[in-house]
């Protein structure tokens, strides 16, 4: 994994975006779009530019269109995961940036919200990325491919404030398997490039 620089965290990343000049999707924008990014969302009256449904796939928007992605909150409320990967994969330009944030599972804020439709551990996305052990074993799940770049779980505040984040990243199959559901998960955040053959 490439990279020493955390994940921006939501607030930080709109200010490290210039979407004026590096086209840019925010999917599910709701209200806190990307300034000048293309913002796609179901609900009218928010500051999307495209009003679709996300489930619906494919979305109308043009193939190899964006060099800059984020799905931050959106997620973990859409029905097909690897659909809507695929799709972003879809409509990214080759060697694109993708920004992921979704609930960790232990969170209960993973729980909280009735829209809410999966609940997804800091590998979820492994699947789809090559040289990782669960892609080596179970890579046929489609064809769509990233190299993750970034990747961190933080942590409830209460046990963020005792400075176990690095650790448990470092340490994550054993951190989610034995101890999440005591020093809790907030949110995983994740930091992509696009791979796409050719």
């Amino acid at each position: 994994m490439a990279g020493s620089a955390p994940v921006p965290v939501y607030r930080e990343v709109v200010h490290e975006i210039d979407a004026s000049v590096t086209p840019t999707l925010d999917v599910g924008c709701g209200n806190m779009k990307i300034p000048g990014a293309v913002g796609i969302d179901l609900v009218a009256g928010t500051q999307a530019d495209i009003v679709h449904d996300l489930n619906r796939l494919p979305w109308p928007v043009a193939d190899d269109a964006f060099e800059v992605i984020r799905l931050w909150s959106v997620l973990e409320h859409l029905d097909d995961t690897l659909g809507v990967l695929a799709e972003v994969h879809r409509v990214a330009r080759p060697d694109a940036t993708v920004i992921i944030g979704v609930p960790h599972f232990s969170s209960a804020n993973a729980f909280t919200d009735p829209t809410h439709r999966h609940h997804f551990s800091g590998r979820f996305l492994d699947y789809l990325v090559p040289g990782t052990e669960l892609s080596d074993r179970f890579g046929f799940y489609g064809t769509t491919r990233f190299e993750l770049l970034e990747r961190r779980v933080t942590l409830s505040p209460f046990w963020a404030r005792l400075k176990l984040t690095r650790f448990l990243n470092r340490h994550l199959e054993l951190y989610e398997t034995y101890l999440c559901y005591l020093v809790r998960g907030a949110d995983i955040q994740l930091k992509l490039r696009v791979v796409k053959a050719g």
